[in-house]
């Protein structure tokens, strides 16, 4: 398994990995969240820097890549949304590849960009309901209310 810098180039598959991973995870998903067409414009948007509003222009995609095909990702902006430094946009991993490490290293590596462009400090927004809050927790997040989680030092917490 590698892990890349994703680009505009792989927009289907990262919309792709998105949606199959969310079917695959979750019993349900509201019908814009598995829209493929909405996915592939959300993600044509970002890497054009068109969205979040709240994103600097600072951002990055790391794919893991298995045998040529992306697997999961994570995805991320520079921000000052609730006071941190940065923000996960997306992070999905194919239901057949988790439990194997793969989120903890696209984690790492995207903590090593964080860390090289100055940021301290990271959230994730996260449905309560969802099962991989765990995943956070378990590599050091702390909850900022129902429908968020935080590092304040993501040097020592990742």
């Amino acid at each position: 398994m590698e892990i890349l810098v994703a680009d505009i180039n792989d927009i289907k598959e990262l919309a792709s990995v998105e949606v199959e991973s969310k079917l695959q995870s979750f019993k349900e998903n509201e019908p814009y969240a598995t829209d493929y067409d909405g996915r592939l414009y959300r993600w044509q948007t970002y890497f054009e820097g068109k969205s979040p509003v709240s994103a600097k222009p600072e951002r990055i995609t790391l794919k893991a890549v298995e045998v040529g095909k992306i697997i999961g990702y994570i995805s991320g902006h520079l921000t000052n949304r609730y006071s941190k430094n940065a923000e996960i946009e997306s992070f999905y991993i194919l239901k057949e590849w988790q439990r194997k490490g793969i989120g903890s290293a696209l984690l790492r590596h995207f903590s090593e960009w964080l860390i090289n462009n100055d940021a301290k400090s990271l959230c994730v927004g996260i449905f309560p309901e969802n099962p991989y809050q765990a995943f956070y927790a378990k590599h050091g997040a702390k909850y900022l209310n129902p429908h968020w989680m935080y590092w304040d030092n993501i040097i020592e917490k990742i």
